[in-house]
């Protein structure tokens, strides 16, 4: 089966990305074929949005997938970005020096990381080298460098923590002429549902019901001393959308949430549309005057 990859993703509307996504998804899963062909004939411009969860499906599909009628723009990018895989972080002899490279860049490459706890020391490495990448390139400081260092702490921290996942990615880009930085934070998990799940906390039944008490703090762990701080979700959602004016879209299971200046939603998506993991799409402003107080979004955590 042949499937057409979009003209280009909307970079507007987050959700844009995930419905191209999805489309892609239900064509695959509903067809017999083993075999498909990626057609990006008409692709001009996509996302991070829309290019980390796709290659992940891609990897986990099980399908031999094969990408044609790619335009050089277009395949120079995802050449750039390691779309074929990902750069494996721990087999990478000098992580450190290999991402200076990317210090002038517009974008970090698709780093995959360890998901499991006992590589701590990696993942941390692997985050502090992409934090201070995406520092310089942005050239930010002071408040906002901390409100990012927090929201890409906590978000990779549950993956170690919660989706027993083996891997978990993260890719990002930047938009000089629109001052924001798109970051999609990945993994192929249990889900926050799961997690809540075999942690045994009860009353939590669907994917939406997880996403609130995920958003509201509630810890999967049975320690009272963690139960206000939970999956940091609650903080890094309104330190970026309330502090800072941005985005912050989460989609696991079969449910989406999605957070801004303007509106807050959770979504239960259809029966036939599911993402086994968890999806963090964080759009983060870099340059607009706001009066922003990084402790003052620590506040109840």
């Amino acid at each position: 089966m042949e499937i057409y990859m979009p003209h280009a993703v909307n970079d507007i509307r987050i959700g844009e990305a995930f419905n191209h996504l999805f489309r892609i998804i239900l064509k695959m899963e509903n067809s017999d074929d083993d075999d498909f062909i990626w057609n990006f004939q008409y692709t001009a411009f996509v996302t991070p949005f829309f290019l980390l969860p796709l290659m992940l499906y891609r990897d986990k599909c099980g399908k031999n997938v094969v990408c044609k009628n790619i335009s050089d723009s277009v395949k120079s990018y995802l050449d750039s970005i390691h779309f074929e895989g990902g750069v494996v972080a721990d087999s990478v002899s000098d992580f450190h020096n290999y991402m200076e490279y990317f210090s002038m860049k517009k974008y970090i490459p698709i780093i995959k990381f360890p998901g499991c706890k006992s590589k701590d020391s990696i993942k941390n490495d692997i985050l502090s080298v992409a934090e201070n990448i995406m520092i310089r390139q942005l050239n930010i400081e002071g408040e906002l460098r901390k409100a990012l260092s927090y929201m890409l702490t906590e978000t990779i921290d549950n993956i170690s923590e919660h989706s027993e996942s083996e891997f978990g990615y993260i890719f990002a880009q930047y938009y000089p002429s629109k001052s924001y930085i798109d970051i999609c934070i990945a993994d192929n998990g249990i889900s926050i549902l799961g997690s809540y799940v075999k942690s045994g906390k009860g009353g939590i039944t669907n994917d939406v019901e997880a996403l609130k008490s995920a958003g509201k703090g509630i810890s999967t762990k049975n320690l009272p001393d963690t139960e206000n701080r939970g999956y940091g979700i609650s903080t890094c959602k309104r330190m970026l959308s309330k502090g800072l004016g941005g985005t912050y879209f989460l989609l696991s299971g079969q449910a989406f949430h999605l957070m801004s200046e303007e509106e807050t939603s959770y979504i239960g998506l259809p029966d036939y549309i599911k993402w086994d993991g968890t999806i963090v799409a964080l759009r983060i402003p870099y340059k607009e005057e706001r009066m922003f107080n990084f402790y003052e979004y620590l506040d109840g955590e």
